[in-house]
């Protein structure tokens, strides 16, 4: 009986300090991880995945514009999460996932755009309705730890993932981890339909919700500016590093997957200490303080020169603070539009999507054009331009 009431303690421990249960979480978890996983391999392995589909890094870079560009079609799958419930968009944006990963390994060249496009369009469905879920399911004053909790999925991606994609490229080719995500994509699908509860439990829904309606509102349209702007910067940071260290230092996929592993670590401890201060220190006040520092450390990668451990040392405080940036702003994003939680999303997916479509042909622009020092000032303007828009338009809302 005893081990009972304490394992009934352990669960009510978790479910205070993160609001979802441990299993929940669990669950949310595995599956955010294989979509951030089918998401973020192509950043790394930028010169083996091009080579693979037989195509320039410039023009891989617009294939990577033409997938982010699937977020215009965020709206429309945030009002159908609204309308019809946000498990169903999960479970139909994992088929998509699964679709286009088993689609990559049979294209090659500007052929390859489609099942990219499938995979930029699952990412961009299951994203806002699985955050949107999550905040239905928990309370305002846990909102961003549970949020965190699962956010977090991104950097363990890239700590515990990426080197092992990398592995997987050098010892048995290219495909190999598409093969294996669009396994796992298609058990997650399954596990979302079938397992998942359907739960609105804490905040009231309007299922008729005007978009065009939602989007004249400033604070809306401020939001996904900042969205903008910071995901221009992270796409920069997703596309630079891959290539500068290829071209200069002659890293290969181990080597890539080595540093990849580091950036993750850096996004896990920014993703953690934004979850845990969030709530406490003020939705607004922590996404300040993570979008500014962002923007001073973008600007001094440059100055590591040829040192590669300063180089190191300097991509992973910017990545922590970015990460800890894109953590602590949606739950803040979440309340500017509590009664459409998953069309504002939505709004936010397609801002992010915006962004990550326009950071790889900006960095391989600039990259033919100036080099690194180009690249990391203009993600630092981007991050100060997204400061002034949250200083003047975003603040903590207390939803219903």
């Amino acid at each position: 009986m005893e081990k009972v009431d304490k394992k009934t303690g352990l669960g009510q421990r978790i479910t205070d300090f993160f609001g979802l249960g441990a299993g929940l979480i669990v669950s949310l978890f595995s599956i955010r991880l294989i979509v951030d996983t089918s998401f973020r391999m192509l950043y790394p392995f930028v010169p083996q995945i091009s080579e693979g589909l037989k195509v320039s890094i410039t023009v891989f870079g617009w294939l990577l514009m033409i997938r982010s560009s699937s977020a215009f079609f965020s709206p429309l799958l945030g009002s159908l999460a609204d309308r019809y419930g946000r498990r169903k968009i999960m479970s139909f944006a994992l088929l998509s996932q699964f679709i286009g990963m088993v689609g990559i390994t049979f294209t090659q060249g500007w052929w390859a755009v489609l099942p990219l496009f499938f995979t930029g369009l699952a990412v961009n469905a299951y994203l806002p309705a699985q955050q949107a879920y999550i905040s239905d399911l928990a309370p305002y004053e846990r909102r961003g730890r549970a949020l965190a909790s699962i956010d977090i999925a991104f950097a363990v991606s890239g700590m515990v993932l990426m080197p092992i994609i990398g592995w997987m490229i050098s010892e048995y080719g290219w495909q190999m981890p598409f093969w294996w995500l669009s396994a796992l994509s298609l058990f997650g699908a399954l596990l979302t339909w079938r397992y998942l509860p359907e739960a609105e439990k804490h905040t009231k829904i309007d299922k008729n919700v005007n978009m065009w309606i939602l989007l004249r509102e400033r604070n809306v349209q401020a939001s996904m500016g900042v969205a903008i702007l910071l995901f221009i910067s992270v796409g920069i940071f997703m596309t630079f590093w891959s290539i500068w260290l290829s071209e200069d230092f002659s890293f290969d996929a181990l080597d890539l997957g080595l540093i990849a592993q580091g950036v993750g670590f850096a996004e896990l401890l920014g993703a953690i200490l934004a979850g845990l201060i969030v709530d406490k220190l003020g939705k607004y006040r922590t996404s300040f303080i993570g979008l500014i520092l962002s923007s001073i450390f973008f600007v001094t990668i440059p100055l590591a020169g040829e040192n590669l451990l300063l180089i190191r040392i300097l991509l992973f405080i910017t990545v922590f603070w970015v990460e800890y940036s894109i953590v602590a702003l949606f739950p803040l994003y979440g309340e500017q539009a509590p009664h459409a939680r998953a069309s504002m999303f939505s709004l936010i997916a397609l801002g992010n999507g915006i962004g990550l479509a326009l950071g790889p042909v900006i960095t391989t622009a600039l990259w033919q054009w100036r080099g690194i020092s180009a690249i990391t000032t203009f993600a630092s303007i981007s991050l100060m331009l997204a400061v002034i828009l949250l200083w003047f338009f975003l603040r903590d809302k207390v939803s219903e």
